[in-house]
């Protein structure tokens, strides 16, 4: 039986559940675990991770200014202890440095090697080739449409919690 049967069988049960939002929800989050499965085959080839390559991606936009762990878990909604196992592979292979700042060992300094900003530039076109494949399918206009109401959700549900 498919989610939106069972979807229409719970809200018979319930009949004040609100089952467009219900089945919104379930197609949001199927969906983002789809694409983000895309995105890990895209990025296999390249020995990264999706939040890796973010990572890189993010401090590659850095310039002057480097980031620090907390900024970036908070960008990418990970804890301290996700950001070091994400981060101790990407040193290890060079595509980014830890220095500390100052005399305070616990505040690092984040930034993307040579190595790891030519990752970024190979590995990129794979991403993008899979967000353009998955979003493509969609008009323009509905396509901003669509950002607009998820931004709404999100507004929505980050407000609530």
């Amino acid at each position: 039986m498919s989610f939106v049967a069972r979807i229409d069988r719970f809200c018979t049960q319930h009949p004040e559940a609100p089952r467009d939002a219900i089945l919104a929800s379930r197609l949001l989050f199927h969906t983002a675990r789809a694409v983000r499965q895309a995105i890990a085959s895209a990025l296999r080839p390249f020995d990264l991770s999706m939040d890796q390559y973010l990572v890189l991606c993010l401090l590659g936009t850095d310039d002057d200014e480097p980031s620090s762990p907390s900024l970036l878990g908070d960008t990418l909604d990970i804890t301290r202890t996700q950001m070091t196992r994400l981060l101790d592979p990407l040193e290890a292979r060079g595509l980014l440095t830890r220095r500390t700042r100052g005399t305070d060992r616990r505040s690092v300094e984040l930034r993307v090697s040579p190595e790891g900003q030519q990752v970024v530039r190979d590995a990129a076109g794979a991403v993008h080739a899979v967000y353009q494949r998955v979003w493509g399918t969609l008009p323009a206009d509905v396509g901003q449409t669509v950002v607009d109401g998820l931004r709404q959700v999100h507004d929505a549900a980050v407000s609530g919690s």
